[in-house]
């Protein structure tokens, strides 16, 4: 029967994620990831990450998208690009049928751990309208919001090996590790993260007292038969044999963490422990109360899931000291990835947080089922347990629709703007000759939505300072009516090269003229196109 009123809710989700589906705009690292799949399905030319590819049947068959993010998405993507053609509707339908993967993952890992099924349901109810879950789900090349999926299924398996001894569901654990890691590097945060909230459940659970040997300690971990390390390894490496044949190409990886060690790309200080600790603790708090999906138009806050959090960690904390310990031993997990994540390649974002945000519902559930179980004698607790379900499930589905609303007039804002769906359009009916993105968020969404027809070429390098590359990449369209140029508006501009553009043509007596201006729904400027002509002839000339 629980399983049954799983429908509703997968409906619920569905209804919300599918509703206005092209809204917001399509954001370039969602269409990074899904171009060689396009260009796979159009029998195009494939340029993989770091030329690191394999050649299957003429096919160029790409290793990774980036440094640390492979391809997981770009493969998964493809039966849904071919059943509903090159859309954005369709890879984001791809990424809806993740998150509902995710939801019958979340509902088979909850009921597993607590042996009571409606605690599943109580996780799924508290994701279905949850903003984030909702958001990032349709988004969810974006986020790389797979590896939610892949780690749910990972501890599910692995506690099913510890409950029923069976080989088989290590193996699958360990697998699907391998897989996670492949998606996207940071899923390493999630292994120790599982690690801890399993000895934290056996500590507090007094597992440990009798044992004073530490090879006793790690004999009673281990259940029997104990796994061979050589097979664990085997199916590690099996889930992410792609990103070790990258490494062995490119060295990518090793290269982008050694580069980043110190201070990350975006200029993250990775020694400021206390300052990105504080930045970490902040985020978590916008992810549970919904407040950080500014980009749909507006930010709305709902402060009942944060509320929820801090009453079900101290319950939990309290169940532990009677040892109960298992809504502690998932809140850990939620606590270890915070702490581990004040370490970055990249920067602070928020979106890192898609590997764990589901994490939060199935803490709630799992404690609400405790506190159950603990206190069958209250008869109160069902009804306010029930209670505080309904408020947190209702007021974040309210939540959810004010976004919607809120994204309705908006179209999506800054690189999220829908603006871009008219930039491609103009492009694809206009540009005749080459087409050159002077800077990051252009050239692949162009791509992808004129299917290929428009392949902008991405001179601006991925240096903050310019550097002689430039001169010599952008050379050869320096002439009047040579091609057009995409830019970001002055206020979005993230690599600045009109200066250095400027000086390179103004010597041959060129000038810009702009061809066409996209702004965003509120009037507000976003992208434009410029052409190279002889000076004097410009009609439109740039401020």
């Amino acid at each position: 029967m629980s399983r049954r009123r799983l429908i509703p809710l997968l409906l619920v989700f569905s209804g919300l994620a599918f509703y206005q589906i092209n809204l917001p705009g399509l954001h370039y690292d969602e269409a990074f990831e899904i171009v060689p799949a396009m260009q796979l399905l159009k029998n195009q030319p494939v340029q993989a990450f770091r030329a690191a590819a394999l050649t299957v049947g003429g096919k160029t068959l790409p290793l990774t998208t980036q440094d640390y993010i492979g391809a997981v998405n770009t493969y998964g993507s493809l039966p849904f690009l071919a059943l509903g053609g090159i859309s954005v509707a369709g890879l984001r339908a791809y990424a809806i049928a993740v998150g509902l993967i995710t939801l019958l993952l979340v509902y088979g890992l909850t009921a597993e751990l607590t042996r009571y099924r409606p605690a599943g349901l109580a996780a799924v109810a508290l994701l279905a309208a949850n903003p984030t879950f909702v958001f990032w789900s349709r988004q969810g090349v974006f986020v790389t919001a797979v590896t939610a999926a892949i780690g749910v299924g990972a501890a599910w398996a692995w506690l099913k090996w510890w409950r029923s001894k069976q080989f088989k569901w290590t193996l699958a654990g360990a697998f699907l590790f391998g897989v996670g890691m492949y998606a996207k590097l940071l899923f390493v945060w999630l292994i120790p993260a599982l690690l801890a909230g399993f000895v934290i459940h056996r500590l507090a659970g007094g597992h440990f007292s009798q044992w004073k040997h530490p090879r006793q300690t790690l004999s009673a971990l281990l259940p029997r038969p104990a796994p061979s390390i050589l097979k664990l390894i085997a199916a590690f490496g099996l889930g992410c044999w792609p990103l070790i044949l990258y490494n062995i190409q490119t060295g990518g990886t090793f290269k982008s963490i050694g580069q980043n060690a110190g201070t990350s790309y975006y200029g993250v200080n990775n020694a400021a422990i206390l300052p990105n600790l504080a930045a970490r603790l902040q985020q978590l708090m916008a992810l549970l109360s919904g407040g950080h999906l500014w980009y749909v138009g507006n930010v709305y806050t709902n402060p009942l899931p944060l509320i929820a959090f801090g009453l079900m960690l101290a319950a939990a904390l309290g169940l532990a000291w009677q040892r109960q310990p298992l809504g502690l031993a998932v809140f850990a997990v939620i606590g270890v990835v915070v702490l581990e994540s004040i370490v970055t390649v990249s920067a602070l974002w928020i979106t890192h947080f898609a590997l764990i945000m589901v994490w939060p519902a199935i803490a709630l559930a799992v404690t609400g089922a405790e506190l159950y179980r603990h206190f069958p004698q209250r008869r109160f607790l069902p009804t306010a347990l029930l209670a505080g379900l309904l408020l947190v499930a209702l007021s974040d589905g309210l939540t959810t629709g004010r976004y919607h609303q809120a994204l309705n007039e908006s179209g999506g804002l800054s690189d999220h703007s829908d603006a871009v769906y008219d930039m491609a359009a103009w492009l694809d009916q206009n540009a005749t000759g080459p087409v050159v993105a002077m800077d990051w968020g252009l050239a692949a969404s162009v791509t992808y939505l004129t299917e290929g027809r428009v392949r902008p070429v991405e001179v601006f390098g991925y240096d903050w300072q310019v550097s002689g590359r430039f001169d010599d990449i952008i050379g050869p369209y320096l002439a009047p009516g040579a091609a057009v140029f995409l830019w970001r508006a002055p206020a979005e501009i993230i690599f600045d090269r009109s200066a250095d553009f400027k000086r390179l043509y103004r010597p041959l007596d060129l000038e810009e003229d702009i061809l066409a201006a996209f702004y965003e729904r509120n009037g507000r400027p976003i992208f434009g196109v410029t052409q190279l002509v002889p000076v004097g002839s410009a009609k439109n000339r740039p401020q």
